[in-house]
């Protein structure tokens, strides 16, 4: 696409314990780069987790949102 970049990821994970915990994770990521010039390209990200632990009778929650802004200079 040019001097565009683009990319999605998305990992799904669970991990069973044997003590009956089940582990979860989700992950979402976007980025976009664009090439300016010749050695300069900057780029975003964002990501979207979710960290689930259940089976313990307490129910452990963890998500968020990360931003990611910067340029790679090659020269």
């Amino acid at each position: 696409h040019g001097p565009f970049g683009a990319s999605v990821t998305y990992l799904d994970s669970t991990y069973e314990a044997t003590s009956g915990v089940d582990n979860e994770f989700d992950n979402l990521s976007i980025g976009v780069d664009y090439k300016m010039a010749p050695g300069f390209t900057p780029y975003a990200e964002v990501s979207f987790f979710d960290i689930n632990e259940d089976g313990t009778g307490l129910a452990n929650d963890n998500d968020g949102t990360v931003f990611i802004v910067g340029s790679q200079l090659a020269f």
